[in-house]
């Protein structure tokens, strides 16, 4: 998403965003699709939730979308939720950086979506370099993924 560039502070990688933009996040995405045209899963973690989510609006090839302590309304990001697209949130409960009512609305949304809280936890508590990680919860969240994913390939190679 920052074609590349490190931080060692959160507060650093959000002023680089906020310098960049979004229109430049949306383009590195929608490049990244393109590198990738088989790619039909796409996964954001917090920042990345937005431009994983507009890939997965805007691209037909996108079938299944991840969300890890993010998610927005459809509208936010300029169209409406493609309905055939699986969805699978993973939140802290509570979680402070997301806006109130953003996630209810993008499930309202979405089709049979799989919402998971994480209660008590922080953020990004499925990233080992952050405070806020929880070594159970990242091995909770990695197992109800790889199960939601293994149901996908099921449902696309058995109609």
């Amino acid at each position: 998403m920052y074609s590349g560039v490190v931080f060692g502070r959160l507060d650093e990688g959000l002023a680089f965003a906020s310098r960049i933009g979004h229109d430049a996040i949306e383009e590195v995405a929608r490049r990244s699709a393109r590198q990738h045209p088989r790619a039909d899963t796409v996964i954001g973690f917090s920042l990345g939730a937005f431009p994983a989510q507009l890939l997965a609006q805007e691209w037909k090839s996108i079938h299944s979308l991840v969300l890890v302590a993010g998610g927005l309304p459809p509208r936010d990001l300029g169209g409406d939720w493609r309905f055939d697209v699986r969805l699978s949130v993973h939140v802290a409960s509570p979680d402070d950086w997301i806006p109130a009512g953003s996630l209810e609305t993008l499930l309202h949304h979405a089709r049979g979506p799989y919402i998971h809280r994480y209660p008590g936890l922080g953020h990004m508590f499925v990233d080992p370099s952050s405070p806020d990680y929880d070594a159970d919860a990242a091995d909770l969240f990695e197992e109800r993924l790889l199960t939601w994913l293994e149901e996908g390939d099921h449902t696309r190679s058995h109609p």
